[in-house]
């Protein structure tokens, strides 16, 4: 009895080949790169195509052996998948001099219906172009791009769902349409700005009614400006925090940012960057930044950040 009882339990145990497509392809869509999911082809009959129909697509440069491995992959990638499943894009290389390649794929994956947008190519000699349809995309929840040069930014901008941004190393082009940017995103919640270049921008206003997370990191290594510059050029970032939940700042105060409305603010942290020598500028920076959190319940601050 106990013999048939394990043997009968074990006919009743779920393998993976038991589940249906659209879970194995969730399976597929979870591994570290969308390299791994392809590989599955080999397993069975079965598997050959579950990864043509995967909508969340990671293509990190890690995990390959060269550079020239990742190009090849993705190149061939691009030509058999279609690419209007994609709903979710991860996206990292060292752009090298393949930049019009790059665009060339950026063009063809990023569809009018995607939803999150992840896109990590360092320092490059030449600026990347995304597609103009992703700027008026209605479906695009999330965008965090790394990109240190200029970051071309289209005529209409209309981000109506985008909820989550995040901007790193890029270069605004001009006030103008670094302005129009901001504006294109009326239900932002949640705005990181990693060491930005503001130089080509006198002023910008910040104003999503429902912003309610910003993190500003600037200052870093040999980016850091003289002082003479640093006063000079430094752009005035005004933010509105009628919504505003949690501020934080960490870096030597290149740029002016000033919140208002600002008294719904209830986690703030300031960090700065001790320059080679204090000035009144940087002063007033570091005052108004205390003035507009006086009210947050959890503030939290450098000893240097006193100090001036």
């Amino acid at each position: 009895m106990e013999a048939e009882g394990i043997m009968e339990q074990r006919s009743s145990d779920t393998t993976i080949h038991d589940l249906p497509d659209h879970i194995l392809q969730h399976i597929l869509s979870l591994l570290f790169s969308t390299k791994y999911a392809v590989r599955t082809c080999v397993l069975s009959k079965r598997w050959v195509y579950l990864w043509k129909d995967i909508s969340n697509i990671l293509l990190p440069q890690t995990g390959f052996k060269s550079r020239q491995q990742f190009i090849n992959f993705v190149s061939r990638f691009y030509q058999v998948y279609d690419r209007s499943n994609i709903r979710s894009l991860f996206f990292c290389c060292q752009v090298g001099e393949d930049a019009p390649q790059i665009n060339e794929w950026l063009q063809g994956f990023i569809n009018p219906n995607i939803q999150e947008l992840s896109v990590y190519v360092g320092e490059t000699k030449e600026p990347l172009v995304f597609p103009e349809h992703l700027f008026t995309c209605a479906t695009l929840t999330k965008f965090k791009v790394c990109m240190k040069h200029i970051f071309k930014i289209p005529f209409s901008i209309q981000f109506e769902s985008l909820r989550t941004l995040t901007l790193n190393s890029i270069i605004f082009p001009d006030t103008s349409s670094t302005q129009q940017f901001f504006n294109g995103c009326p239900c932002l919640e949640v705005l990181d700005l990693y060491y930005c270049n503001w130089m080509n921008v006198d002023s910008v206003c910040i104003c999503p009614p429902m912003l309610q997370k910003v993190t500003i990191i600037e200052g870093r290594g040999k980016d850091k400006p003289n002082e003479a510059t640093r006063v000079s050029n430094y752009c005035n970032v005004m933010i509105d925090g009628n919504s505003l939940k949690s501020f934080s700042y960490r870096g030597d105060l290149r740029n002016d940012y000033f919140l208002y409305s600002s008294t719904s603010v209830m986690i703030a942290s300031i960090d700065i960057h001790a320059p080679k020598s204090w000035n009144k500028n940087v002063a007033l920076f570091v005052f108004k930044l205390l003035h507009a959190l006086s009210n947050a319940e959890n503030l939290s601050i450098t000893p240097i950040s006193l100090s001036v």
